[in-house]
């Protein structure tokens, strides 16, 4: 990934490019990107630009190491958040339901006599959903719904 900051200030011609020359800006990018690698130029306000650099000198890292990582992170959470989002909508109404209680952190008793079902069948439900969802309990569950910001369960249920 590689970076050009452009300043807000410079005048912008009808093609897009600084008005100071577009073979100058062209070759200030082909100097930032290496021949036969594939990048991306990604231009930043001033402000995020700042907080990128100053985060990345904290850390003792180019500011285009940190902003790949940061950026490889977000994909990764963003892929997570996607499959588990396609998990939900694979959940029967009646998993669905005793994920959303379960989540909220009900016992499988009050969820149970909430939903007028033996603790069994709650069991079952339960362990169904979490195998679709590749974990291995209702706190794994709570955490990942939380971490991805997917707060579907503050719905009342019947």
């Amino acid at each position: 990934m590689w970076f050009l900051r452009r300043s807000s200030s410079a005048s912008i011609d009808s093609a897009g490019q600084p008005a100071s020359g577009r073979a100058g800006w062209l070759a200030r990018l082909r100097r930032l990107a290496p021949p036969g690698r594939a990048g991306l130029t990604v231009e930043l306000d001033g402000q995020l630009a700042l907080h990128l650099r100053r985060a990345a000198r904290a850390r003792d890292r180019s500011p285009q190491t940190l902003a790949q990582d940061l950026l490889t992170r977000a994909l990764e959470r963003e892929a997570l958040r996607r499959h588990a989002e396609a998990v939900l909508a694979s959940l029967t109404p009646r998993e669905r339901e005793i994920t959303w209680l379960a989540a909220r952190g009900r016992t499988n008793q009050e969820i149970a006599a909430q939903l007028v079902i033996s603790p069994e069948t709650v069991k079952s439900h339960v362990r169904s959903a979490l195998g679709k969802f590749g974990l291995h309990s209702k706190s794994d569950l709570r955490m990942l719904l939380l971490d991805l910001g997917l707060r579907w369960w503050q719905q009342e249920t019947g």
